[in-house]
């Protein structure tokens, strides 16, 4: 699947949630975004083709708030230090309780890693495919689970858990199953 595909994907799948906030929007013409940052390849496809507004953030187990193209710059503040593990060709867009997910934008398909603490890790080998990952889990949390993947004391169920993994060795490899858990589940 392309990049396309899994934004018009992202976008459907966004407005089947009344919980999420914010909107997210497809277009198939240029949106003519204007950032202060840098955007190459699928990143840069990504937010040309989604409308972005009002701080659009997904409700439930992968809770997340994407990065509208104006807060770009002011989210990488901070994160470009002298340590060595932030790299110039990184682009935060989501966030997660203070955790990133960014794509690294060296390469056009913008391979996206999570970052917990400062300590970052792969999640997928594009953002196609960690948007294809994302659909389908957010897809098994609304359609099979109806939104109740709790159980009595607030633990994330394990039959879902296994659920996700299962779809994700389908489209991931295990590196990056890893990450994706590690990310929504740690």
């Amino acid at each position: 699947m392309n990049i396309k595909n899994s934004i018009i994907n992202l976008a459907k799948s966004f407005k089947l949630n009344d919980q999420n906030i914010g909107v997210i929007d497809y277009t198939d013409y240029d949106n003519n975004v204007k950032s202060a940052v840098s955007l190459k390849g699928e990143l840069d496809f990504f937010y040309h083709h989604l409308t972005l507004k009002d701080k659009p953030t997904l409700d439930g187990v992968f809770f997340m708030h994407f990065i509208e193209p104006s807060e770009l710059k002011r989210v990488l503040s901070g994160w470009n230090t002298d340590d060595n593990t932030w790299n110039e060709m990184y682009v935060i867009f989501a966030e997660r309780n203070g955790d990133v997910l960014f794509c690294d934008t060296t390469h056009d398909a913008c391979a996206v890693y999570g970052s917990i603490q400062k300590r970052n890790f792969i999640i997928a080998d594009s953002l196609s495919s960690f948007l294809n990952a994302l659909n389908s889990a957010v897809d098994i949390e609304r359609d099979k689970y109806n939104g109740e993947v709790f159980d009595d004391d607030f633990n994330v169920e394990s039959t879902f858990i296994d659920d996700v993994k299962n779809m994700l060795a389908k489209n991931l490899d295990e590196k990056e199953v890893e990450g994706f858990m590690r990310f929504f589940f740690s």
